[in-house]
């Protein structure tokens, strides 16, 4: 973990291309969490993660390596980001109950205060972020 002058906390991981390391981000993710100690406890914490493993979801199966996830909580605004190298853009599908796949943007949507997804200047890799307020008791 990284501490700034600031005071913002920053995790950056490289992710390895195979769906099941999802298992063990997830894990990593609730101790990072834990740790920062979120208002809200482990419900804005299980969003967040569910949020995050969405969007990495869809960079290990459909980007190229290399695949970084980064985490930073700056104040009371918790930004997650993904970049990967893969070839075009995620697109919101919108809601098909019958569908397999599909709907993670649709969910990070549903769980977050805004997201985007913004591409490399040479077009080579792009970066699918989301923000969550994460206020404090009594805000």
């Amino acid at each position: 973990m990284i501490g700034t002058p600031y005071g913002d906390r920053v995790v950056c991981w490289d992710i390895p291309t195979d769906p099941i390391v999802l298992r063990d981000v997830r894990t990593r993710l609730h101790e990072v969490l834990a740790n920062w100690d979120l208002p809200g406890g482990n419900d804005l914490a299980d969003d967040i993660v569910l949020a995050a493993t969405e969007v990495l979801s869809n960079a290990v199966i459909y980007g190229r390596p290399p695949i970084r996830l980064t985490l930073r909580m700056s104040g009371e605004t918790l930004c997650a980001e993904v970049t990967d190298h893969g070839a075009g853009l995620p697109e919101c599908r919108g809601e098909d109950d019958d569908a397999e796949h599909g709907r993670g943007l649709t969910i990070v949507e549903a769980l977050c205060d805004e997201w985007g997804v913004q591409s490399a200047f040479d077009g080579r890799a792009k970066t699918i972020w989301f923000r969550k307020k994460c206020p404090h008791q009594g805000n």
